[in-house]
């Protein structure tokens, strides 16, 4: 009869993982001289507008109120008025 090796081993998943790992490290060395690790040294950003001048609109405010001093524990507050 023929021989047959029964015990296996971890030999074809150690082998497995070594391949998964070669063929990432050829895979960062390939982004790495194609420059893909280097960083970015400036940004540029252009935009072109067309010069408008717009004068400041002219509002008319209503005077400010008076200020009022908040009431105390002695004197009562005021009371609320009616438009």
């Amino acid at each position: 009869m023929a021989d047959t090796q029964n015990g296996g081993g971890s030999s074809p998943w150690v082998a497995f993982l070594a391949g998964i790992f070669l063929v990432a490290l050829i895979a960062v060395g390939v982004v790495a001289y194609n420059g893909g690790l280097q960083r970015q040294a400036t940004a540029q950003l252009e935009i072109n507008l067309p010069d408008v001048k717009l004068n400041p609109p002219h509002i008319d405010l209503p005077p400010m109120p008076a200020p009022q001093s908040p009431p105390t524990a002695d004197a009562p507050a005021p009371a609320p008025q009616t438009p």
